[in-house]
C-alpha cells in the first residue's frame, strides 16, 4: 500500500509538471533541431524546449541574469535531455521485453494521482483540460510512468538487497546528519608540537598523545585529570580540558567532524589540528529526535532501499545506453 501511495505521488508530481508545460507552451516556435538520437528516434531541440518551459520560469525568480543564470540554465538543459533519453531507453526495453501499459491500468493510475490530490478522476481531467493539456497528452504521461515502473519491476528491483548491516549504517548516517545540527558539550587535550621539531620529536609527542587515548578510554578514567596532567593548552588545561557550549562548525572542520562522529563520553583517537595532536571526548549533547534504531527500522530500510534502486536504475539505463547507439548532440 506504501509503493501505491509513493506511485502516485510521484504520478502527481509528474502530472502537474506536465499541465504546467502544456500551459506554458502553448505558443512556442518549432525549432527541429535535432539534439539527441536513441536508437534509430530523434529527440528535437523544440521537445527539449517545450518541456523546459516551466523550469525556465523558475529559474528566472530564483538566479538573476547573467553568467550565473546562463550556466544554471545550461545544466538544467544538460540534466532534461538526459532524462529525455532515459525515457527512450525505457521504452526501447519495454518493447524487447513485450511490456506495454494497458487502458485500465492508465485509468487506474489516474484514479491514484486524483485521490492522491483530493479530488475525482474526472475533476482531475477536467483541470488538465482547463490548463491547456488534452486527454491524450495527460495520459501519455501516466503511461510513461507507468511503463518505467515495470521495468523497474523488471530489470531493476532484483538487482538491489539490502543487509542488516546497511539499515544500520543508513540509521548511523541519519544521526551523524543530525549531529550537524544539534549543540554539545566536549572536553580536550592538546598535545602541542614545536615548529621545526624533529621526525623524532614529533613522534615522541603522537606517542603521548596516544597513551592520553589509552587512558581515556579505561573504564572510569577522568577525562579532566587528563587534562590538568598533560594538556599543553593553558586556556582549557585548569578547567579540565572543558571548551565552552559548541555549536556545529565553531570547531575547526578537522575537529568539528571527529566531534559529529563521536557518541556522548566517547574519545577520539589523536586528530592532527594544525601542527598539533588534539584528543577530544564528547561529554554532552542536546536531545535527539530521532526514534531509536528498532523504532526506525521499516523507513530507514525504506530509504536506504530506495537509494539503492536508484543507483540500479542508473547503472541499468548505462548499461541500455552501451547496448544500443545514443548520439547526445547538445
Amino acid at each position: 500500500m506504501s509503493q501505491v501511495r509513493s506511485n502516485a505521488r510521484g504520478l502527481g508530481a509528474l502530472l502537474a509538471l506536465a499541465i504546467s508545460m502544456s500551459a506554458a507552451s502553448a505558443h512556442a516556435v518549432l525549432v527541429e533541431k535535432v539534439v539527441a538520437v536513441v536508437a534509430d528516434q530523434a529527440i528535437f531541440l523544440s521537445d527539449v524546449r517545450h518541456r523546459a518551459k516551466p523550469m525556465l520560469a523558475q529559474i528566472a525568480e530564483r538566479v538573476p541574469a547573467g553568467p550565473q543564470r546562463s550556466a544554471v540554465e545550461s545544466e538544467m538543459y544538460r540534466e532534461l535531455l538526459q532524462q529525455m533519453v532515459d525515457e527512450r531507453l525505457v521504452q526501447l526495453a519495454a518493447d524487447r521485453a513485450q511490456r506495454r501499459v494497458s487502458a485500465e491500468e492508465i485509468d487506474r493510475g489516474l484514479s491514484q494521482i486524483a485521490a492522491s490530490q483530493g479530488f475525482s478522476a474526472d475533476e482531475l481531467m477536467a483541470r488538465a483540460i482547463e490548463s491547456g493539456m488534452t486527454p491524450q497528452e495527460l495520459r501519455l504521461q501516466v503511461m510513461r510512468q507507468l511503463l518505467e515502473q515495470k521495468m523497474i519491476s523488471l530489470r531493476v528491483m532484483p538487482r538491489v538487497r539490502i543487509s542488516p548491516e546497511d539499515v544500520k549504517a543508513g540509521y548511523t548516517r541519519l544521526v551523524r546528519e543530525e549531529r550537524r545540527r544539534l549543540g554539545f558539550s566536549a572536553q580536550w587535550v592538546i598535545i602541542r608540537v614545536m615548529p621545526g621539531s624533529s621526525v623524532e620529536a614529533r613522534k615522541e609527542r603522537r606517542e603521548l598523545a596516544d597513551t592520553v587515548v589509552a587512558l581515556a578510554r579505561q573504564p572510569g578514567a577522568d577525562f579532566g585529570a587528563l587534562a590538568r596532567a598533560y594538556s599543553d593548552d593553558s586556556e582549557t588545561r585548569a578547567k579540565g580540558g572543558a571548551l565552552p557550549p559548541l555549536k556545529p562548525g565553531q570547531l575547526a572542520p578537522e575537529l568539528d567532524a571527529v566531534a559529529a562522529s563521536l557518541d556522548v563520553g566517547e574519545v577520539s583517537a589523536p586528530v592532527t589540528y594544525g601542527g598539533d595532536f588534539a584528543v577530544l571526548k564528547v561529554v554532552a549533547r542536546d536531545k535527539s529526535s530521532l526514534p531509536p534504531l528498532e523504532d526506525a527500522h521499516e523507513r530507514v530500510a525504506s530509504e536506504v532501499f530506495s537509494e539503492r534502486l536508484q543507483k540500479a536504475r542508473r547503472q541499468w539505463l548505462d548499461e541500455m545506453k552501451r547496448s544500443v547507439h545514443v548520439d547526445v548532440r547538445m
